[in-house]
């Protein structure tokens, strides 16, 4: 599964609308529309946005390959953590599986 797909249905399981994403992260619909179907490429600012306003996401699981459940456990060690910590955390993550 993609990332993308592991976003959207992770964001549908949550009963998120894409005008509740939108309206949160400041663009159109649209555009949530466009990232999740896959047909723009997800920009960086946005997921690590989304990480950050959903602190239950594991982000190892997001990136893995073999994993489709991206929930992590209660008591992950990068909950609550900045928006830079969040992006160095995806950067090793992407070097290690890369």
């Amino acid at each position: 599964m993609k990332i993308y797909e592991k976003i959207r249905e992770y964001s549908k399981g949550k009963g998120e609308t894409m005008k509740h994403i939108a309206d949160g992260y400041g663009v159109t619909p649209q555009s949530i529309q466009l990232y999740f179907s896959g047909k723009n490429a997800m920009p960086l600012s946005f997921l690590s946005w989304y990480i950050e306003t959903h602190p239950d996401i594991d982000l190892y699981a997001l990136f893995s390959k073999e994993q489709q459940n991206i929930v992590s456990e209660p008591n992950a060690e990068y909950r609550r953590k900045s928006k830079s910590d969040i992006i160095d955390r995806i950067v090793t993550i992407l070097e290690k599986e890369l």
